[in-house]
Parts: C-alpha cells; sequence; structure tokens
C-alpha cells in the first residue's frame, strides 16, 4: 500500500510518510469547524452574539489574508516542522482557553481570534503549501494537492461526527461544545509531537547552517530582502492567473457550499431532514469524492489549468439551469441535484487550486512566499463574498430574486476563472517549451 501511494504521490517511503504528517496537521480546523456543526451551543459556549462571533470571525480572516502577505515569505527561512509544531501549540493552548473559561471579555476573544488567524492560516498554510509542492516534481503536483484535500475533507467530516456524538451525549447542549472545543484543543498539542518526530528536521533544507552566527548573519539578510521577495513574487504571471483563478474560484465556492441550502429552504420550503441530508451529502461526502476524481483526472492533462478551466466551464453550465429553473416545489429535486453537482465542481477545482505554480516549477527557497502571495489573491473573498451574498439575501424581495443573482454572479464568475485558467495554462506550456 506504502509503496503504491508513493508511486502515485511521485515521492519514495519516506516522502510519503511525510505528507501524511503533513496532511493530518489539518486537525487543526477542528476547533472552529464547531460551528458549522453546532453553531448555536458554540456561540454560547464563547458567550457571544451573532453580531460579535461575526466580528471574530472577520478579524480572523483579517489576519489570515493580510498575514500571507505580510508573513509568507519568512516561512521561506524556518524549519518547517518547528513552524507547524509552533502552530499547532500556539492555536491549541489559545483554544483551551476558550474551551475552559467563561465569560471572556470581548478584547480576549479578539486577541484570541487574531491568533487563530496566525497560528491556524497566515503561518501555517504557506508552511502546508509549500511542504507539499516540495514533495515531488511537477508532475505529481495535482496528485498530491488533491490527495491532501481528500484528507481534508475526510477528517472535516470525522469531525463532524464526533462533534455531533459529543453533543448528543452531553447534559446540556453548551457542555456538548466545551467538550470538543476541549477534544479538539487538545488533540492539536498532542499532535505536534507527532509533527516533531514524524517530518526530518532536514525537509526542504539543502543545507544546515553552520554556527549560529551565520544563522543570525542570515536571518538578517532575510530580513531586509522580504519586501524584495514579495515584489518578486508579484511580479510572476503565473501568481496573477493563479491567484485571480482562484478568487474566482473561491467566490463560487462561498456561494454554492455556504448559501446554496439557506436558498432552497427558503424558496422550496426544504424540510429540516432533507435540509439534514442535503448537507451531510454537500459538506462531508462531495469534498472526499471530488478531491480525489479531480486529482486523478488533472494527472492526464498535460498541465492543471488545463483541467481547472473545464471545471470552470462546466460551473458555468450548472448555474443557468439554476438561475432559469421555476422556483416551485415540483422542481425541489431537480434543483437539490444541480446544486450538489455544482457544489462537486467546486471542491474539485479547490483541490488544485494553487497546482499551476507547482507545474510551473517554481524554486522550494521561493515556494512559501509565492504561494502566500497567491493565497492573498484568492482568499480576498473572505471580505468581500459573505458581506455581498448577505446583502444580496436580505435585500432581496423574494428569496426567487435572491437565488438568481446570487447564481448569476456563479456564472460570471466562472468564465472570468475559465479565462484566468487559459492564461495559466499558456504560461506553463510556453515555459516548458522553452526549456524542452
Amino acid at each position: 500500500m506504502l509503496e503504491f501511494t508513493s508511486r502515485y504521490l511521485g515521492t519514495d517511503a519516506k516522502g510519503t510518510r511525510t505528507f501524511f504528517v503533513i496532511s493530518l496537521s489539518s486537525c487543526i480546523y477542528w476547533f472552529l469547524s464547531i460551528k458549522g456543526v453546532i453553531y448555536e451551543p458554540f456561540r454560547q459556549a464563547l458567550g457571544v452574539t451573532n453580531a460579535q462571533l461575526g466580528f471574530l470571525l472577520g478579524v480572523a480572516g483579517f489576519v489570515q489574508v493580510f498575514g500571507y502577505l505580510a508573513l509568507g515569505w519568512i516561512q521561506d527561512f524556518l524549519n518547517i516542522r518547528k513552524v507547524i509544531a509552533f502552530d499547532l501549540i500556539g492555536y491549541g493552548l489559545i483554544a483551551m482557553s476558550l474551551a475552559i473559561a467563561s465569560h471572556l471579555p470581548l478584547w480576549y476573544l479578539t486577541i484570541a481570534f487574531a491568533c487563530f488567524g496566525l497560528f491556524g492560516e497566515a503561518l501555517y498554510w504557506p508552511t502546508i503549501q509549500k511542504s507539499t509542492r516540495g514533495l515531488s516534481d511537477g508532475v505529481h503536483q495535482a496528485a498530491l494537492f488533491s490527495v491532501q484535500e481528500a484528507m481534508r475533507g475526510a477528517m472535516g467530516l470525522f469531525a463532524n461526527m464526533i462533534t455531533l456524538l459529543l453533543l448528543m451525549i452531553s447534559l446540556t447542549p453548551i457542555a456538548g461544545a466545551r467538550t470538543a472545543m476541549v477534544c479538539y484543543a487538545l488533540l492539536m498539542i498532542v499532535f505536534s509531537v507527532v509533527v516533531l518526530h514524524g517530518i526530518p528536521d532536514d525537509f526542504l533544507h539543502e543545507r544546515r547552517l553552520a554556527s549560529r552566527r551565520d544563522q543570525s548573519a542570515v536571518v538578517t539578510q532575510h530580513q531586509t530582502s522580504g519586501v524584495t521577495l514579495v515584489r518578486n513574487a508579484l511580479h510572476m504571471p503565473i501568481v496573477w492567473t493563479t491567484g485571480l483563478a482562484t478568487m474566482c474560484g473561491y467566490t463560487t465556492y462561498i456561494a454554492a457550499t455556504t448559501y446554496t441550502l439557506p436558498l432552497l429552504q427558503q424558496s422550496f420550503g426544504l424540510s429540516d431532514t432533507q435540509a439534514a441530508v442535503y448537507g451531510l451529502v454537500n459538506t462531508g461526502i462531495l469534498p472526499i469524492v471530488a478531491a480525489l476524481i479531480s486529482g486523478r483526472i488533472a494527472k492526464q492533462f498535460t498541465d492543471s489549468p488545463r483541467w481547472i478551466s473545464l471545471l470552470f466551464v462546466a460551473c458555468a453550465a450548472c448555474s443557468i439551469p439554476l438561475i432559469v429553473i421555476p422556483k416551485h416545489d415540483s422542481w425541489l429535486v431537480v434543483c437539490m441535484i444541480v446544486t450538489c453537482v455544482l457544489a462537486l465542481i467546486c471542491y474539485a477545482t479547490r483541490a488544485i487550486y494553487y497546482v499551476p505554480i507547482g507545474e510551473y516549477d517554481v524554486p522550494n527557497d521561493q515556494a512559501a512566499t509565492v504561494m502566500s502571495v497567491a493565497s492573498f489573491l484568492g482568499y480576498m473573498p473572505s471580505f468581500f463574498a459573505y458581506p455581498m451574498f448577505g446583502t444580496i439575501i436580505d435585500r432581496s424581495i423574494t428569496s426567487a430574486t435572491a437565488y438568481r443573482i446570487i447564481f448569476l454572479i456563479i456564472l460570471l464568475t466562472s468564465c472570468a476563472g475559465a479565462g484566468f485558467s487559459v492564461l495559466g495554462h499558456r504560461l506553463i506550456q510556453r515555459k516548458q517549451s522553452r526549456f524542452s
């Protein structure tokens, strides 16, 4: 099994084991995933209002996106296993404080959620991307990222089931939420030990520094060249095509996976049972299936942007019937099927968002910086998409009107994403032909 997996991922047995440890470190996301399963108990456990929780999540998102740009370059010079372990410990300790303490002041919660954005995204995610990208050559990038995305999906499904189980066996919903919060915080801290033992100390480092004096000199040099590294990344066309395509894909992803369910409930009167089944399929099963299939298919293309552009076209094609279908109960099943297909396509695209950068053969010593800048562009919708879609729903005269507007936006962003992906394909082809 290990040999087959290594061959599929394009790495050796040691690299495969490292890959699994890196991928499993995504347990860092489990703490905030509680809100997606038991939102109200989680909010009450924190002792905040809906508006305050929205503000806290916005703080985390702000630190996340701008942290990519401000801190991503630093991670090209840090020890990978120590960064991941530090993120897990830092996140876990702060999460534990929220789990065991009640009636915390808003200023403390604000700092805590800012730290979540720092440890769980700004310092963590570019390191994971760099590590995954450096495990194999450009040919196997789609396999690496798609398998990793499938593992994240499977872990998310498992975490959701554990959260629901803890809720069911606890005396009160708030107690269930706090139990889950404690368990996931402890898991992060424990897994940091696994990271320190499972990832080689010299992973992706071609040489060690000879002395502390040399290390200090190198760090000083890197600090002064951080702006230059970011500027160099911004001058790479592949960063812009990948980042802007991801921005389009992420906007579509937010609409298809977050707002489809409430729109179906408001427009078609979806029952609670139907909503539960739909939600389980849409957020639990589809991500796993889509990621594995997408990575497998992407390997059949000369480069991933060609496959991504086709996914965007398919996404646009799904949005058209959703715009024109009458909002009557008789069309409910059809709309549920089409929206599930749309979500499947969005998950398939998400699995290989940043594969083009690996295929462009960006050097390992620049990978974190390049990934950070691309992530900064790609995840910008976390600022504007949620307020935009929420405003559309609140201010539309009817839910059917909001439904059509949102899927029209999906149509437009999908077309734009296809265009950026085609440009990315041409960049990769041009570079490959230059060195062939």
